[in-house]
């Protein structure tokens, strides 16, 4: 069957309007983020009892009322009804905040009335931010960003607080200050029938919840500001609604710790009326539709209303034949439909309807209105994501701005497409975006967030460098930049530039790259500059480009020398049982991939059981477990570590290798860890590596049998003051600093913001 139906598709494929096929992709593709979170379960022991982790918060008096400086904000427009309900939930608190911030959207209802009488007596600081016609998004951001305190609460004028809310919500940051994100917990208050069942469409029961999967409302959250910067802020590009949702991905896409508080509850009043119900619905799945949040779920919304309706009508047209034709029988059709549907209907609802204490209640029908406005507001979601992206754009846009008027003194604008993630095996692409920065260039370093990244929008990560995640098209406004491609395929970008100046850095054989051959040779010959790492690299260049720059990998020796273990410090954890052992180590710091020789090192391992081998890196291809060396008793792998922290390792090492195959790619690469072990000051015992040739003091190994032979003497040499004062000497001289010198050189049409 799903052979047929496959071909089925395949055939009817060409018939169906390209336009057509790509709104159906668009409305398939559903959007995901990684969760990358932590979430501890802030409750007494009797609440979700077999979760773990936990803290119980039943002994919470025993912290003395100390309690971490919190904003709390909120958002208003026309809400003069609700508002002092609200507020007056606010200042009774048995923990107020420490300020109120309230940003306005242009109300015309009198409620700033009501904020200025309550500022006017408040016993907590409260202010109000105009902001008319700004979304909620839009009066979440500008709120936060006015906040005084680091720590921000977030509510919504509809609700009212628990006179606990605000106390419960910021106590897993007092309990435990690695504490980024506190998710609350919400009631549905009831008025009527309709807002009984709405609890039951919109409220979620405590029991059945998972924490690590509940994402909060923005009526009860808290969260420090750092991580709402590192997930971009509220999206101020959704039309109204869906930024609760979006903004909740986002922070469960950063690698923190969170709290759910179920005790930190406030109550919202859910709609009353069919006209209200319907409207919620609706922003809220259009909202979906925007951003491609639960696609699977609105599909299957679809093809339910795709099956039952096709039927439906039928059944009626008929009916309304037999009723023109044969009244008699069309008559006794209606009636006995309406007499079959109506015990249907009374049968479906019985159980809901006496929940509900009511006679009769079309739950069912309900359910049905409900399911058909969030199918069409899901599509219409979806075909206006064209505007949405327009509006993403002129965000990032405005913020680019104002990023390059806070650097109009750059030597330069640099963008860099994206290749490899910035927090991913700390490699050139990185180095030579940190050795330009501190050069006084302003550099754009592009991310995928592929494997560990979480970036959204623009995030500074050191003077004149910044991470971005932001649609192509936002660097159009750039006059002249310099475009930094690192990969071939990037050529794709370089429509969205103006007269850019293009410089191609070929440091991967097309091999590894994966770009393709036709891309490569046009970079050859359209690029302004056209950079190698190695020699090999060069010379298949040549011929096409005589002005090919060979830059080869390089170090940065003063961060390394400023990671030096200084006397009496702790290695790391994972490496201390090693070096407790007594044995000297050789170790490794790399990817561990295809062109690692395995087997060479298991050589060394079994004739060298006196010394440890150590392995740092990540397991690129799977290669490292199908190999078998972690079989050794004498080897240990301890994993991917990030930069910052990789050389407080590599400083213990007592001899440091390269174990590469010599093949197609090596004879091409340019290895960034040889000048690393070099400035932590380590013999260093290579394969035969052609890259490694010119440089002094490495110990380069033609074979196996010379490759044992030179750990040993590598081990010799350790101590010898004059060789390692040589193998210091070299990295000095290849620091990323003096390669981006030469490049420097040839830019010289610097870019203009």
């Amino acid at each position: 069957m799903s052979g047929w139906f496959s071909r089925f598709k395949s055939g009817l494929k060409p018939w169906v309007p390209a336009r057509l096929l790509d709104f159906y992709h668009q409305f398939r593709e559903p959007l995901r983020l990684p969760d990358r979170s932590e979430v501890v379960l802030f409750a007494p022991p009797d609440t979700l009892p077999d979760y773990e982790p936990r803290q119980d918060v039943s002994l919470a008096g025993e912290q003395n009322g100390s309690h971490a400086p919190v904003t709390l904000i909120a958002t208003v427009y026309n809400e003069a009804h609700t508002v002092a309900r609200w507020l007056d939930s606010v200042l009774e608190q048995s923990r107020l905040p420490d300020e109120i911030v309230i940003a306005d959207g242009g109300s015309t209802d009198g409620t700033l009335d009501v904020l200025q009488r309550y500022a006017e007596v408040a016993s907590v600081p409260l202010r109000v931010i105009s902001a008319p016609g700004a979304n909620i998004a839009r009066g979440r951001n500008l709120a936060i960003a006015a906040a005084a305190h680091e720590i921000i609460a977030c509510s919504d004028c509809g609700s009212l607080l628990n006179a606990n809310w605000l106390e419960m919500l910021t106590l897993p940051f007092v309990l435990d200050p690695e504490i980024s994100v506190s998710a609350g917990y919400y009631d549905v208050l009831e008025t009527n029938t309709l807002s009984r069942l709405a609890k039951h469409f919109f409220g979620v029961d405590l029991e059945k919840i998972d924490p690590r999967e509940f994402l909060p409302s923005g009526r009860s959250l808290a969260f420090r500001k750092r991580i709402w910067e590192d997930a971009g802020g509220y999206p101020e590009w959704l039309t109204d609604a869906g930024e609760d949702t979006l903004f909740d991905l986002r922070l469960k896409a950063q690698p923190a710790r969170w709290a759910f508080v179920p005790m930190a509850r406030v109550a919202w009043y859910a709609p009353d009326t069919l006209g209200k119900l319907v409207k919620t619905y609706f922003r809220y799945a259009r909202g979906d539709g925007e951003t491609g949040i639960s696609a699977d779920l609105y599909w299957y919304k679809v093809v339910e209303l795709l099956r039952i309706w096709p039927r439906r009508l039928g059944l009626l047209g008929l009916g309304l034949a037999l009723l023109v034709l044969w009244p008699l029988f069309g008559a006794l059709y209606f009636g006995g439909w309406l007499l079959w549907g109506g015990g249907h209907l009374w049968r479906a609802n019985r159980s809901r309807t006496a929940m509900l204490g009511r006679r009769f209640y079309p739950y069912t029908v309900l359910l049905e209105i409900v399911g058909t406005v969030q199918a069409l507001a899901f599509t219409l979601g979806v075909l206006s994501r064209g505007r949405v992206r327009e509006r993403e754009i002129a965000f990032y846009q405005a913020r680019l701005r104002e990023i390059l008027k806070q650097h109009s003194g750059r030597r330069g604008l640099i963008v860099y497409p994206p290749t490899h993630d910035w927090s991913f095996m700390f490699q050139r692409p990185h180095q030579m975006a940190r050795a330009l920065a501190r050069r006084g260039w302003l550099y754009f370093y592009c991310t995928r967030n592929g494997r560990t990244d979480a970036v959204f929008g623009f995030r500074r990560v050191e003077p004149g460098l910044y991470l971005a995640h932001v649609p192509e098209e936002t660097f159009r406004i750039l006059e002249q930049p310099v475009v930094y491609l690192g990969a071939a395929w990037n050529i794709s970008w370089l429509p969205y530039f103006r007269t850019p100046q293009v410089v191609y850095d070929h440091y991967d054989d097309l091999e590894v790259s994966g770009a393709r051959l036709e891309d490569h040779l046009r970079l050859l010959q359209d690029a302004d500059i056209v950079v190698v790492t190695a020699r090999r690299l060069l010379k298949a260049v040549r011929p096409h480009r005589e002005d090919a720059l060979l830059i080869p990998n390089g170090v940065d020796y003063a961060f390394i020398q400023a990671a030096r273990p200084q006397e009496g410090d702790t290695p790391p954890a994972d490496l201390l049982p090693i070096l407790e052992l007594g044995r000297s180590v050789v170790g490794y710091s790399g990817a561990l991939a295809e062109w690692f020789d395995y087997d060479l090192l298991e050589r060394a391992a079994r004739r060298y059981s006196e010394f440890s081998f150590v392995l740092i890196g990540v397991d690129y291809d799977g290669s490292l477990a199908r190999s078998g060396v972690l079989d050794l008793p004498n080897v240990a792998y301890l994993g991917m570590k990030e930069y910052s922290a990789l050389f407080s390792y590599v400083w213990r090492f007592d001899v440091a290798v390269i174990p590469f195959k010599v093949n197609e790619i090596t004879l091409a690469t340019s290895p960034v860890k040889l000048f690393e072990y070099m400035a932590c000051r380590k013999p260093v015992v290579a394969t035969d590596l052609p890259e490694c040739r010119p440089y002094d003091g490495v110990f380069l190994a033609k074979d196996v049998p010379q490759f044992l032979d030179y750990l040993t003497e590598a081990m010799r040499m350790r101590n010898d003051d004059t060789y390692l004062k040589r193998v210091e000497e070299t990295a000095q001289a290849n620091t990323w600093d003096s390669r981006v010198r030469v490049l420097e050189e040839r830019l010289s049409r610097p870019g203009q913001g």
